[in-house]
């Protein structure tokens, strides 16, 4: 267990300052309608070569991507602290310094992890890790093992306000689903918001909707046009822990 920087401090910080420099654009405007005095002085003290240095020294190939438990991550973690106490911000961490402990749980697939689909007509299909398949085990034992019926579920979406039920009521109870990826595609920005990618598309809700409905697991079926990017970055994104 580390000693780790609460990862929503370092959003803020970031966006934080870039939200207030949006800001001074916008008081050029109209400052003295929309901001008070004090808030006017502060705005001015924002100084864009600071900002750049920040964010020069935390994307430094030196911290090695941050790494989540990782030296470069403990190094950006340390170098926050000491900015907020620069600035003089209250700690809120444990024993009164700017951390928390977090536990983390690292999962790797295991390169003898086999995978077949079994049908009554063509009997067994097995699958090639990373060739054929990527998966993620969010149970946190050591092995897995996982005989069940797989259930054709279309997107894997539930949602009632554009009056669409991939489930229709099924029992998926104890089942592998199936899905595709994304969701419907539409024109029209009232169902789905169009073209654009809604909560429903992402692979998240897609787990998550699975594991409230009862299923023991889901297998996304991967296409480059509905997905919008090709297999290598399926590819590339799971193969590590």
């Amino acid at each position: 267990m580390r000693k780790t920087l609460i990862l929503s401090s370092l959003i803020l910080l970031v966006f934080g300052v870039l939200a207030q420099n949006s800001s001074q654009r916008t008081m050029a405007v109209g400052a003295s309608v929309h901001f008070p005095p004090a808030a006017i002085a502060a705005f001015q003290k924002i100084d864009a070569e600071r900002i750049r240095a920040h964010v020069r020294f935390l994307s430094h190939d030196l911290l090695e991507g941050r790494g989540t438990g990782q030296r470069g991550g403990d190094i950006a973690a340390e170098y926050i602290a000491t900015q907020f106490a620069l600035y003089g911000l209250k700690p809120a961490g444990e024993n009164a310094t700017y951390m928390q402990k977090v536990p983390m749980v690292g999962i790797t697939l295991a390169q003898e992890t086999t995978f077949s689909l079994v049908s009554a007509n063509r009997g067994a299909q097995d699958l090639k890790q990373l060739t054929d398949y990527v998966a993620h085990d969010e149970t946190q034992q050591p092995e897995s093992t996982v005989n069940a019926d797989v259930v054709f579920v279309g997107y894997g979406i539930e949602a009632p306000e554009y009056q669409w039920d991939d489930y229709k009521g099924a029992d998926v109870k104890g089942k592998v689903l199936l899905m595709l990826v994304n969701e419907p595609s539409s024109e029209d920005s009232n169902f789905f918001k169009g073209k654009a990618l809604t909560y429903y598309g992402r692979w998240t809700y897609k787990y998550e909707e699975a594991a409230r409905k009862g299923a023991i697991g889901a297998i996304l079926i991967h296409k480059t046009d509905m997905a919008s990017y090709p297999w290598e970055v399926v590819r590339n994104s799971n193969s590590g822990e």
